[in-house]
């Protein structure tokens, strides 16, 4: 048993138990110096994620399993994680990050070191090492939907691409630190009780724009999101359903439309 849990590591796990595994497995290699357990949510998936998980780990004391007999979504999963945890500080992690080195350790020092930090988020890397564009700008609603939504096929190339170029942060040195807008939500830390206190991920979002949303939030509580280039991480994220129209699309745009309704729409 661990006492003074230092972090809570929550990673939601849906179908890919295999990915799972990896992440978890590069935490474990990892983190040396700080006092942590991990918490996987399962969120009800349809294969048998859960034994998979429960019998490859049943030998590891600091980590938990834990069924969801429902899919409550990707925030809503990651607050049942953070109910269930012990830690001063969480880490929302997603099960699609190997994690390098020290990156966890240099976050958390990082943020337990300066108390005006509400969120921080590391660097994101392509499983080639290439940069991902991880730490972004929240554009006004307009250029928003010119550059990342299928209506942006109605905008010209170049128009297009100067907005996104904006929106990705690539005029940013992504070698250097910063406090930034927001950062995706595949690697947040945060203190448990400002999370708490913020009310964790909001409710209205099954999928996408939630970690926008906490962004939003921590800032307006006047903390700083900070991303730490020295905090390095590799995100297998699905680049190939970013080409085609699908369910999701569809997700995306709802949960964009909430996020501004919320927040912007009545500004212009």
């Amino acid at each position: 048993m661990i006492n003074n849990i230092n972090l809570s590591i929550v990673i939601v796990n849906y179908k890919n138990y295999t990915l799972t595994q990896k992440c978890i497995k590069s935490v474990l290699e990892t983190v040396k110096n700080i006092n942590y357990e991990i918490i996987v949510i399962d969120n009800n998936s349809p294969n048998d994620s859960y034994e998979q998980l429960s019998s490859g780990f049943k030998k590891v004391s600091n980590i938990k399993i834990i069924k969801n007999d429902k899919n409550v979504g990707f925030g809503g999963a990651n607050n049942l994680g953070v109910e269930a945890s012990k830690g001063e500080y969480i880490l929302l992690l997603n099960p699609d990050i190997i994690v390098l080195d020290d990156a966890i350790e240099k976050m958390y020092n990082k943020i337990n070191s300066d108390k005006e930090i509400g969120l921080i988020s590391g660097k994101l890397l392509n499983d080639d090492y290439t940069i991902q564009y991880s730490c972004r700008r929240i554009l006004p609603f307009n250029k928003f939907v010119a550059c990342r939504t299928p209506l942006s096929k109605i905008v010209s190339s170049e128009k297009r691409e100067k907005i996104n170029d904006i929106y990705l942060m690539k005029d940013f040195d992504h070698n250097s630190t910063a406090d930034v807008e927001w950062v995706m939500g595949a690697c947040m830390m945060m203190h448990k009780d400002e999370f708490i206190k913020l009310g964790g991920f909001s409710k209205e979002y099954f999928m996408y724009f939630e970690d926008v949303d906490l962004c939003y939030k921590v800032r307006k509580y006047n903390k700083t999101v900070v991303y730490l280039h020295n905090a390095q991480m590799i995100h297998l994220h699905n680049q190939e359903s970013k080409k085609r129209i699908n369910k999701m699309t569809f997700v995306h745009l709802q949960s964009m439309i909430k996020f501004y309704k919320k927040y912007y729409l009545n500004k212009f």
